[in-house]
């Protein structure tokens, strides 16, 4: 068992102005589970998963693709689904995915 305490998690930039990550555990596979966060107006362009991906809104409203979601709700994508995103206030996302992730 693995306990990250929350005072020792360290978000790194993603490459992607307004958005950095906390990596809590990588699968081997280049997936696993991170928190996500995203200043307001940041933007992740139209994207792809190799695997499935699952994300829980933590806090704050996000735009992905057509719909939005906010604090407590749940997304999940299939292998290849194609989205983007937009955040409409800072918002933190859990994230659970397969396979990483491919920019289009």
């Amino acid at each position: 068992m693995s306990i990250i305490r929350s005072n020792a998690m360290e978000y790194v930039e993603s490459g992607i102005e307004g958005i950095s990550q906390c990596e809590l555990w990588n699968n081997g596979t280049n997936g696993g589970t991170s928190i996500v966060h995203l200043l307001k107006d940041a933007y992740f362009p139209n994207h792809s998963h190799p695997g499935w991906e699952q994300a829980y809104v933590l806090s704050g409203k996000i735009v992905v693709g057509k719909d939005v979601a906010e604090k407590g709700d749940y997304l999940f994508a299939n292998t290849g689904d194609i989205h983007d995103a937009k955040a409409m206030e800072d918002t933190d996302i859990l994230v659970f995915t397969e396979k990483g992730v491919e920019l289009i």
